[in-house]
């Protein structure tokens, strides 16, 4: 987990959303990014209540990620899609509230799984919340499958016998380590409210 991007941003008070995660096929924690900071900090270390925050986050998307494995949440998708009408359903379940935090989950036909926090105290509409996470996924595809995120990137240094990055995969961690990820999902969560 020490590979997972670790950022606390700034929100609004009126912004239900508290934190967005993604896990990859394999379930690893690929991004976390927290939206409750109470003003934004120009220090390098996060303070102790934001780290707390973001613990608090990675504990709920660990959580989400046992929901998606568990073999109950074909009976929850079940049960949601009834109650939601089976042309409105989407694949966003509400997967558990903890701590005034409703927690949304959708896992794409990829094998990714999109985690978002919600604050239970504000009213959301779901269908907004269906927009915005196919937003990041969309955002995550295009990042994911731009061909130019290479470039010049071709020494062999870089690359071992088999022809692959070195290191296994090249890592969607490393990909989403970027500003421009980072600032697309920012961008995305001031748009919601």
């Amino acid at each position: 987990m020490a590979s997972t991007q670790i950022n606390v941003q700034a929100s609004t008070a009126t912004n239900p959303i508290q934190f967005i995660s993604l896990i990859s096929r394999s379930d690893e924690l690929l991004y976390i990014q927290s939206f409750q900071s109470a003003s934004k900090t120009t220090a390098a270390k996060p303070t102790h209540s934001e780290t707390n925050r973001f613990l608090r986050f990675n504990f709920f998307s660990h959580m989400a990620l046992d929901i998606f494995l568990s073999p109950t949440s074909l009976a929850l998708r079940e049960q949601q899609s009834q109650q939601q009408g089976d042309d409105q359903y989407d694949g966003v379940l509400l997967l558990f509230i903890q701590d005034q935090v409703m927690v949304y989950g959708y896992e794409s036909n990829n094998g990714l799984k999109i985690i978002v926090g919600v604050d239970q105290a504000i009213s959301v509409d779901v269908r907004r919340l269906r927009k915005l996470i196919n937003d990041v996924y969309r955002l995550y595809l295009r990042i994911l499958c731009n061909p130019f995120r290479n470039f010049g990137k071709n020494s062999a240094a870089e690359r071992d016998e088999s022809g692959a990055e070195a290191g296994g995969h090249e890592g969607e961690t490393e990909i989403l380590k970027g500003t421009k990820f980072d600032s697309g999902v920012e961008s995305l969560v001031e748009s919601f409210v």
